[in-house]
């Protein structure tokens, strides 16, 4: 029977939110049970600021590796900010960067290198910004045209490009990440669902999560879920979502998300592993304590409520789940 491989955003866990301190994020992880985990932040003691794993120098990249594998983790995904970019230089109120295509090209060059080191399939990565305020569908085409070389890159690597669904870029909905994918046509370019990304925008989280589903482009998933009701809107202050919340009390709808994807499974595995990946990951992105446009914070408790409360739902529909056991514990 076909499993989900549970993982999270470690650097959520930390008890400071200003400190994403690589031991601590691993301690975290050990003790609510993952096997898998997503670097995003790596805090660093002589900067005393916390730098995206991409930032990092190569030997700084593999002693993060290496400390993974001390602590008995993989990493199936690096937590980019690719494509988390402006398409146009304009002034427009969003903090994203403004880049070039080469500079695109070489970010996701960068990533790539970072994946082949960490040995992990996928890169989370976005699908471009357009002008704040303006109808993200005016910029499908500038998006695609961005995206193809990139997607090529990663194809030669055999390394999965996750455009994921967020507020404000070109893909942020279904409908716009589907035609990023049919227009580009390439398998190693895969959608990342999030039914509160969704749902914050006032969409249909399980429509959306299912439209991606049934297209056969769902990549891999993140879990969090928003305990308000939110109108639709083109535009989201990321920075004022505060209302995010575990599975089990929120109002996206997971259990019907899992409902769904119980049924789905096993052909999404095989699509998945045939591109070399080890399955459909659930990163857990909770949020608890708060969000924004570039990471967000649950601390330790917020991540063990995130990770328990995403079991026992998984559990109750009868979805089988990769997480340390006991022949994982190394004894001394």
């Amino acid at each position: 029977m076909s499993k989900v491989i549970l993982s999270a955003f470690l650097d959520e866990g930390v008890p400071e939110e200003g400190i994403k301190d690589l031991p601590q994020q691993l301690m975290v992880g050990q003790a609510v049970g993952l096997k898998y985990w997503t670097p995003r932040f790596i805090y660093n003691y002589e900067t005393k600021g916390n730098l995206n794993i991409l930032k990092l120098h190569d030997p700084e990249i593999k002693a993060v590796v290496e400390a993974s594998k001390d602590y008995g983790f993989k990493i199936g995904c690096i937590g980019t900010a690719i494509g988390k970019e402006k398409l146009v230089d304009e002034d427009d109120g969003n903090k994203a960067p403004y880049t070039t295509p080469e500079q695109s090209l070489s970010n996701v060059k960068r990533g790539i290198e970072a994946a082949l080191m960490a040995d992990a399939t996928f890169l989370r990565a976005f699908s471009f910004y357009g002008v704040r305020g303006e109808t993200p569908s005016n910029y499908l085409s500038q998006a695609t045209d961005r995206l193809g070389p990139m997607v090529e890159e990663c194809t030669k690597a055999k390394i999965i490009y996750l455009m994921e669904m967020e507020a404000g870029v070109v893909g942020h909905n279904a409908e716009n990440s589907l035609k990023i994918c049919k227009e580009i046509n390439n398998p190693y370019l895969l959608v990342c669902t999030d039914a509160a990304n969704s749902h914050v925008q006032g969409l249909n989280a399980f429509e959306e999560y299912k439209a991606v589903a049934e297209a056969g482009k769902l990549g891999l998933m993140h879990i969090k879920d928003y305990t308000n009701s939110c109108a639709e809107a083109i535009v989201i202050d990321e920075e004022a979502l505060r209302h995010f919340g575990s599975v089990d009390v929120g109002l996206v709808g997971h259990r019907r998300i899992f409902e769904h994807l119980k049924e789905s499974l096993p052909s999404i595995d095989a699509m998945l592993t045939g591109l070399g990946a080890p399955g459909l990951i659930l990163d857990v992105e909770g949020h608890m304590k708060g969000g924004g446009q570039f990471g967000g914070w649950s601390g330790p408790d917020g991540l063990g409520v995130a990770v328990r409360a995403l079991t026992d739902t998984l559990n109750a529909i009868g979805i089988q789940y990769v997480m340390r056991k006991y022949e994982d514990i190394k004894k001394k």
